[in-house]
């Protein structure tokens, strides 16, 4: 295969991992009221069927990095997609036979399989791209991802609408049989780093932080952020994450080299992909609880109004490579978190006054701004030394993916709890009312978390992938 050829096929194996789990992921977020209806749960409960698959793959997809690294990125993408059509399919029937516990191990299954495939999807462009194309390889799947992905949570909510919401996944399976089409056509000799000891005790311990923090915060969905259950299982996951940091730092090769954050721009990195997501759920998962309760509109209108957010992605990944490429990610990520802020301030007043424009608009600013911050990954791989990078691939998605699930979970909690605070005001309120002004105050509280990292990426050197990869490994 030439050159242009394997550049070209891995953009579109990338791009095409991506979109499978992102239309997973449509189909979960648009599904969620449905799903919380048939199943006959309560909200809290069906939140899991979100969360699951984010804790899951939060604590393995370090792992799969670290596998990519030894046994060869292609390989495990390979198997991680198959995952994901097994876990679609399992999810599926879960859904056909009305079975909250099967809908469960579908998820779970999926969370386990994208943690092997997604480092890989990024680490990909890497291996086959020099130092000054890697933003625009970035830009151009990104681009192709969202292009994919701008419809789905449309004809997701059709789906939803006509047939049933189990049928939705079908789309993920069919998404994956692609993803492994285009994978066969990439065939490059991967640079496999020295043989390491693999660090199976760090990835139990990075597992049960992971695992404890998640359930204990959710928990406090039900119980409150104050029981005592909450408290004892997010003490015991922070001692656990104390206690894996401990360990690695005394290990020579350890499964998370923690002195790799020294790197400035990794740090920052890490910090931003995590703290992103906060703006990200609130204009997507809880924008479509909010369109369908409050607002009263189907499902095939919610997924109508997640297309222009998505095409605004499509629009701004690749200007966003581009100036990475051209001046750093500095410039690109701190437009992309002001951008985020401005959507939160007309997502608090959209929410509070149950105006649908505004809310659409947010999330159009909200789209825009999540595109134009993802620069800040491609330039802390840069920074890093090759035989890193694929242990830095992980921990990037894990850091964003921990922190979807934790904010999912703390938004979930705060919102339960602002509404109840609501009604005991209130009586007799109804529930649309409710829902409404507690989103509105989480609004306002994002916007107060999103200007810290907005003070934070104006850290990132001005030199962004160029600057910050000197002393890196070259590849």
């Amino acid at each position: 295969m030439n050159e242009q050829a394997l550049k070209r096929f891995a953009v579109l194996t990338a791009a095409a991992g991506l979109s499978t789990w992102a239309i997973d992921m449509a189909a979960t977020q648009v599904g969620l009221p449905s799903m919380q209806t048939a199943l006959g749960v309560s909200v809290t409960s069906s939140q899991w069927i979100l969360n699951l698959t984010l804790m899951i793959l939060a604590g393995v997809v370090t792992v799969g990095g670290a596998l990519g690294d030894r046994l060869g990125r292609m390989r495990i993408f390979r198997l991680g997609i198959y995952g994901v059509i097994a876990g679609a399919l399992i999810t599926f029937g879960g859904g056909l036979v009305g079975s909250f516990p099967v809908v469960l191990v579908g998820r779970g299954l999926e969370g386990l399989a994208v943690g092997l495939f997604l480092p890989a999807s990024t680490a990909l462009l890497l291996d086959v791209f020099p130092l000054n194309e890697r933003g625009g390889a970035q830009g151009k799947m990104m681009m192709i991802s969202m292009a994919i992905t701008a419809f789905a949570p449309t004809l997701i909510g059709v789906i939803i609408q006509v047939v049933a919401w189990p049928f939705a996944y079908l789309l993920t399976a069919l998404a994956g049989l692609v993803s492994v089409f285009l994978a066969a056509k990439v065939k490059y000799e991967q640079k496999i780093a020295q043989p390491r000891p693999f660090d199976v005790a760090g990835s139990v311990l990075l597992f049960l932080a992971v695992t404890l923090l998640t359930v204990g915060i959710m928990q406090a969905g039900e119980s409150g952020l104050g029981s005592p259950s909450v408290l004892l299982l997010v003490g015991a996951g922070l001692l656990v994450g104390v206690l894996l940091v401990f360990t690695s730092l005394r290990k020579e090769n350890p499964l998370i080299q923690f002195r790799l954050f020294q790197i400035g721009t990794v740090s920052i990195a890490l910090f931003i992909v995590l703290m992103r997501f906060l703006p990200n759920v609130l204009m997507g998962a809880f924008v479509a609880r909010f369109v369908q309760q409050a607002l009263g509109l189907s499902p095939t209108v919610t997924g109508l109004l997640m297309i222009l957010p998505v095409l605004m992605q499509v629009v701004v990944a690749p200007i966003g490579g581009k100036m990475l490429d051209q001046g750093g990610a500095r410039k690109p990520v701190t437009l992309g978190v002001a951008l985020l802020a401005g959507g939160l301030v007309l997502l608090a007043f959209g929410f509070q006054a149950q105006n649908l424009w505004l809310v659409f608009f947010a999330t159009i600013l909200g789209g825009a701004g999540f595109s134009f911050t993802n620069p800040v990954q491609m330039a802390a791989l840069s920074a890093t030394p090759l035989e890193q990078r694929g242990m830095l691939a992980g921990i990037l998605p894990l850091a964003g993916n921990f922190g979807t699930a934790l904010w999912v979970a703390l938004l979930t909690a705060g919102m339960s709890s602002l509404m109840a605070s609501y009604v005991a005001k209130n009586p007799g309120a109804a529930e649309a009312a409710a829902l409404s002004n507690a989103l509105s105050i989480l609004a306002w509280v994002g916007l107060a978390l999103t200007l810290v990292i907005l003070v934070v990426a104006l850290k990132l050197p001005k030199g962004g992938a160029k600057g910050g990869a000197k002393g890196a490994a070259k590849s």
